[in-house]
């Protein structure tokens, strides 16, 4: 097969993820000293990480092929990205919408609802990616996450799979469950934050 020239995806895309991780801090630190209703915060909030799953989504397949993952034969890897991608696309669209225009009793559940289907639906795809191409999906895969810009975009959608689930956790049991769900989503990301570092710095070619 012809794979697409490397990419290392858009710096406009870049930009976006950069200005929306920073609107909502902003918009969550106005909520939290009362400059905004909290309702308004809550909507300001779900709004903008709705849109930085759009844009990840959307970024996603244009990363860069690394020189191992050509080597194996990525086809039905690259196929489950692409799909993954567009899933998330539309997840993030579908949230928005409910972030907008839902009444707020509903929105933090059916909007959490809405991305984890969506997480659930690319996570079982890659599942049978991996399990029905055996050896030669495995390398490929492994290949593609010798990829720095691939790594940080799955640290940023464990990130929103993780405010997805604290989201509807609130909503179902309240703050009290949703703020211990903190504990283990810090400590999972530093842990693969920490395994990402020390798999880049053994690909790195020695000086």
């Amino acid at each position: 097969m012809t794979l697409a020239p490397q990419k290392y995806g858009s710096p406009v895309s870049l930009v976006l993820m950069g200005s929306l991780v920073i609107a909502v801090m902003v918009i969550a630190t106005a909520g939290e000293f009362e400059l905004i209703g909290r309702e308004w915060a809550k909507r300001g909030v779900g709004a903008a990480l709705a849109l930085l799953l759009l844009v990840v989504g959307n970024y996603w397949p244009k990363l860069f092929i690394p020189v191992d993952a050509r080597r194996a034969n990525p086809g039905p890897v690259l196929a489950a990205e692409r799909f993954a991608a567009t899933i998330l696309v539309i997840a993030g669209l579908a949230a928005l919408a409910v972030w907008v225009w839902w009444p707020a009793t509903q929105m933090m559940a059916v909007a959490g609802a809405i991305v984890l289907a969506g997480f659930g639906l690319t996570a079982a795809n890659w599942v049978r990616v991996i399990l029905t191409g055996g050896a030669a999906a495995q390398s490929a895969a492994s290949g593609l996450l010798a990829s720095q810009p691939r790594l940080t975009v799955l640290m940023l959608m464990h990130a929103l799979f993780w405010v997805a689930v604290i989201f509807f956790a609130d909503s179902v049991w309240g703050d009290a469950v949703s703020r211990w769900l903190t504990v283990p989503f810090l400590l999972l990301n530093g842990g693969l934050g920490l395994l990402y570092s020390r798999r880049l710095n053994r690909q790195r070619p020695a000086k």
